[in-house]
């Protein structure tokens, strides 16, 4: 594989995947009250936060494996890291 392959695999694993999640949560809040009413908003909005949150601790199990191993993706799962982490700020923060 070349390595324009593989630096786009990581792109999209690590970049553009985990921020899908704080774009759900983004798109929850500017969704009408009248398309799912407030508390399906709610309920999905937590449900996104929950798996995200889920999502950032198995990234930490695999960033802190890979950073043991000295393997060079480790700067890949901080980055996934810090992107599930951002919808349970958003959530609690500017858009709760």
């Amino acid at each position: 594989m070349s390595t324009d392959t593989v630096t786009r695999g990581l792109v999209v694993r690590h970049l553009i995947l985990p921020a899908l999640a704080p774009a759900a949560i983004v798109a929850l809040y500017f969704t009408p009250v009248l398309w799912f009413g407030c508390v399906n908003r709610g309920l999905m909005a937590i449900a996104v936060a929950l798996i995200s949150a889920a999502a950032a601790f198995v990234c930490i199990g695999f960033g802190m494996r890979a950073k043991l191993r000295r393997e060079p993706q480790r700067e890949w799962w901080l980055l996934s890291t810090l992107l599930y982490t951002l919808p349970l700020a958003l959530l609690i923060g500017p858009l709760g």
